[in-house]
C-alpha cells in the first residue's frame, strides 16, 4: 500500500514538473521580442498597464517589487514612451488599496496625478489584463512588472487579442525574492490552465472607463480657414525631415487623426499634415508662390527652395505623388536635388506642375485624410483661455513688434513667455519650441505665448487645437520670425535672404 502511494506520489511530481516547464515554454514563448529593458528602445504606447503588488513586506519593510515597477512606470513616462498609465491592483479588502498606494507613488516621483486611472478590481494578473481592454478600451499596450511577471501577463494579453510588449522593472535580490519566483511557477501552470481549460473571467467588469480627453471634432468649416492660416505660414517652416523614414522617437509621423499625443517637430508642418485632404486646396494654390524662405531642409544640399517648393515637399509627405519627373521628361533618377528648384522656376514651369497635382488629386478624392478631424481636447475645459480684453490687449501688443528688435524690449512690450527655450541652457524644461534645423538658422532662443491650450504638456502641444505665439531669436537676442496660429495675429518672417542673413547672424560674412 504505501508503496503503491509512493508511486502515485511520484507520478503526480513528474506530472507536475512537466507541467511547470511546459508552462514556462509556452509562457516564455509568448512574450519573445516583446521585452524591453532600456527606456530609450522602447516603442511608444499611449497606455502603460502597471501590474499591482503590496506596497510593503510583513513587518513594514518597503517591498522592492513595489518600488522598482513605479520608478520604471515614472522612467517611461519621463521619456515619453507612454501618455498615460493604468495602475491595476488589488483593493479587495478596507485599508488595502494597492492601486492608491501605486497612484500616490507615481505622484511623488513627478508623474501628474491626472494622467493616472486606477483600476480597483485587478486582483489578478488576468483581471489586470483582461479588464485594460474591457473597461479601459485599450488594445494595445506597454506592461510594467519585473520580467518574468510581464511574460505571464504577455502571455494572458496575447489570448485576449492585445498588442502588449512589457517593460521590465529591476529585477529584486534573490534573498527577497524566493519566495514570489516559486509562486510564479505556479501562477504560470495557473495561468495556462486558466486560458486553455478554464476560460476563466475576471472577477468584475464594469462600466468602461475613457482614458485620456474627451474628442472634439475640427469641423469642415474650421478646419479650411486654419488651413489657409497655416498655409501662410509656409516661410516659417523651420524644420522638414523624412518623417516616414526616421527612427527617431523625439521624431514621430505625424498621422492624419489627430488623436497623435507624440511631440511637435514643427508647428505649421506638423499642422498642415495632420489637416490632410482639408489643406490640400491652400498647399496646391501655393505651388506657383515663388517668395524667398530660409531652407527648411535638415541638411540642405543644392538648390534653394522657396515658398512653392516646400508646399510642394509637403504634398509629397501628405500621398501625392512626385510628378515632376514626368513633367521634366526624365527618369526620377536621372534628376539632381537642385532639378527640383531649377525646373520649377522657369517659364510656365510652376503652373504645369501645379496643374498636373489638381489634375493628380481630382482622380485620387480619397488622397491625405478624410474630414472631419478628431481633435484630443484635455481636459474638459482649456487650461488657458484669454480672454477678449486680454486677446486684444495681446494682438496690440504683438502687433508693435517687428524684426531685428532686441528680446529685452520684446519681453517689455509682450510680457513674460507661458515658456521659452534656449540652445544649452537650463531654462528649457524641453518645451520643444525650437526644431531641429534651428541651428542651422541660427535659431537659438524661442519663446511661446498661449491664446488657448488644452494640452498639458508644451512639447506636445497640439496645433490644430490650442493657439498660440512663438518668437525666435538669435544667439544675439536678435527678434528673426514668429509663427502664429492665432486668427487676427499675422505671422511675422524675414522677407529676403538678405534680411534674414543680417537678422540671424549680423554681418552676412560670418554665415558658414
Amino acid at each position: 500500500m504505501l508503496r503503491k502511494l509512493l508511486l502515485v506520489l511520484c507520478a503526480l511530481a513528474v506530472l507536475f514538473g512537466i507541467a511547470i516547464e511546459a508552462a514556462r515554454l509556452v509562457v516564455t514563448r509568448a512574450s519573445k521580442n516583446r521585452l524591453y529593458s532600456d527606456a530609450s528602445a522602447i516603442p511608444h504606447r499611449r497606455v502603460a498597464l502597471v501590474l499591482g503588488c503590496p506596497k510593503r513586506i510583513p513587518g513594514g519593510w518597503s517591498n522592492p517589487f513595489f518600488e522598482n515597477r513605479m520608478a520604471a512606470a515614472a522612467e517611461l513616462y519621463y521619456q515619453r514612451k507612454v501618455d498615460f498609465l493604468v495602475v491595476s491592483g488589488d483593493n479587495h479588502v478596507h485599508g488595502y488599496d494597492e492601486p492608491t498606494d501605486m497612484k500616490e507613488a507615481l505622484v511623488e516621483r513627478g508623474v501628474p496625478f491626472e494622467r493616472i486611472y486606477l483600476d480597483y478590481a485587478g486582483f489578478r494578473t488576468l483581471d489586470s489584463v483582461v479588464r485594460v481592454k474591457s473597461i479601459f478600451s485599450q488594445d494595445k499596450v506597454t506592461i510594467v512588472s519585473q520580467r518574468f511577471h510581464n511574460q505571464r501577463a504577455i502571455f494572458l494579453a496575447s489570448h485576449q487579442g492585445i498588442d502588449a510588449i512589457g517593460f521590465d522593472a529591476p529585477d529584486v535580490a534573490p534573498e527577497y525574492a524566493l519566495k514570489t519566483m516559486l509562486r510564479e511557477q505556479f501562477a504560470r501552470v495557473k495561468a495556462v490552465l486558466d486560458i486553455y481549460l478554464f476560460h476563466t473571467q475576471p472577477h468584475f467588469l464594469g462600466q468602461k472607463i475613457a482614458i485620456g480627453y474627451p474628442h472634439t471634432v475640427l469641423g469642415t468649416q474650421d478646419a479650411p480657414e486654419l488651413a489657409q492660416l497655416l498655409c501662410r505660414q509656409l516661410p516659417n517652416v523651420g524644420t522638414i525631415v523624412s518623417y516616414r523614414s526616421s527612427a527617431s522617437p523625439e521624431m514621430p509621423t505625424p498621422p492624419a487623426d489627430a488623436n497623435w499625443p507624440g511631440l511637435v517637430g514643427d508647428d505649421t508642418y506638423d499642422g498642415l499634415v495632420r489637416l490632410g485632404s482639408l489643406a490640400l486646396p491652400c498647399l496646391v494654390d501655393h505651388l506657383t508662390d515663388t517668395r524667398w524662405m530660409p531652407d527648411p531642409r535638415t541638411e540642405p544640399l543644392l538648390g534653394a527652395p522657396v515658398v512653392g517648393d516646400v508646399a510642394y515637399m509637403i504634398l509629397g509627405d501628405m500621398g501625392v505623388p512626385d510628378l515632376l519627373p514626368a513633367l521634366a521628361g526624365k527618369q526620377p533618377d536621372q534628376l539632381r536635388m537642385d532639378d527640383y528648384f531649377l525646373w520649377p522656376a522657369a517659364g510656365d514651369h510652376r503652373q504645369r506642375l501645379q496643374t498636373a497635382v489638381k489634375d493628380w488629386l481630382r482622380e485620387h478624392p480619397n488622397c491625405c485624410g478624410t474630414p472631419p478631424i478628431e481633435l484630443r481636447a484635455a481636459p474638459p475645459h482649456p487650461r488657458i483661455r484669454l480672454s477678449e480684453e486680454e486677446l486684444v490687449r495681446l494682438r496690440v501688443q504683438l502687433a508693435r513688434l517687428h524684426l531685428g528688435m532686441k528680446r529685452d524690449e520684446v519681453l517689455s512690450i509682450v510680457g513674460q513667455p507661458d515658456a521659452q527655450e534656449s540652445h544649452g541652457d537650463t531654462i528649457s524644461q524641453s518645451p520643444g519650441l525650437l526644431g531641429v534645423s534651428s541651428i542651422d538658422h541660427n535659431e537659438t532662443q524661442a519663446a511661446i505665448y498661449f491664446v488657448e491650450r488644452w494640452a498639458d504638456e508644451i512639447g506636445r502641444r497640439d496645433p490644430l487645437r490650442d493657439r498660440y505665439v512663438i518668437l525666435h531669436f538669435s544667439p544675439d537676442n536678435t527678434f528673426i520670425r514668429m509663427f502664429s496660429n492665432v486668427p487676427g495675429i499675422l505671422p511675422i518672417f524675414p522677407s529676403s535672404e538678405t534680411s534674414w542673413e543680417k537678422l540671424s547672424w549680423g554681418d552676412v560674412g560670418k554665415k558658414n
